[in-house]
């Protein structure tokens, strides 16, 4: 007769590890936010749908505004690939990726309704602007500007100010998408914005790349 060799499990199932536990709460956070908008984003209703209590929820999130953060966060990343290592990338090549301009025309399309709810419910919500404004937009644009300090550092651009340069740069880009004073985006889809950035991406590197 075998005989197994495998442990037995006893009590309790484990826990899932926080890291794991939170990407899942912010997954579904997302989502409630897409579907219902901040107002019905409550902890409350996270815990309800996540199937965990209150107290669980707050020990990874302390409050609405640090689940909006981190949903913010997560956000950001899909729009500019950043931190990331292009050294070995053509420059013109390196920051089509870094605004991911190769993804197919579904995820860039939910991208920016994303993009547009939060431009949206910002206006009717001055508090989630408050949140929205420093860890969507100002880390954006330090996270550029770092980037762009480290090819000046490599001697493969040259600009005055780094920090003004990804500013310049992230206004070319954002006028594919410039939202109206309601908020909304008029979406003129996928290839046109590609090529929009495209050729912003062709102007700033017409006055920022170092000769060869």
């Amino acid at each position: 007769m075998e005989v197994s060799t495998v442990p037995r499990t006893r009590g309790r199932p484990k826990l899932a590890p926080d890291a794991e536990r939170r990407d899942e709460i912010v997954a579904t956070a997302m989502q409630m936010f897409r579907q219902s908008g901040y107002a019905q984003l409550t902890t409350d209703a996270v815990a309800a749908r996540c199937h965990i209590s209150k107290r669980t929820l707050y020990k990874l999130f302390p409050s609405k505004a640090a689940l909006i953060t981190a949903i913010i966060d997560q956000h950001r990343q899909l729009m500019l690939r950043l931190p990331a290592n292009y050294d070995d990338v053509p420059l013109d090549q390196a920051l089509d990726l870094i605004f991911g301009n190769e993804i197919d025309d579904e995820a860039d399309r939910e991208r920016f309704a994303f993009l547009q709810l939060l431009f949206v419910e910002a206006i009717r919500h001055p508090e989630l602007e408050e949140i929205s404004e420093p860890h969507g937009k100002g880390v954006v644009l330090q996270l550029l500007a770092d980037w762009i300090a480290h090819e000046c550092a490599r001697g493969r651009l040259n600009v005055p100010d780094p920090q003004d340069a990804a500013r310049m740069l992230m206004d070319m880009v954002a006028g594919s998408i410039t939202p109206s004073r309601d908020g909304r985006i008029a979406w003129v889809g996928s290839e046109r914005r590609r090529a929009y950035v495209r050729e912003c991406i062709r102007l700033f590197l017409s006055g920022a790349q170092v000769a060869r």
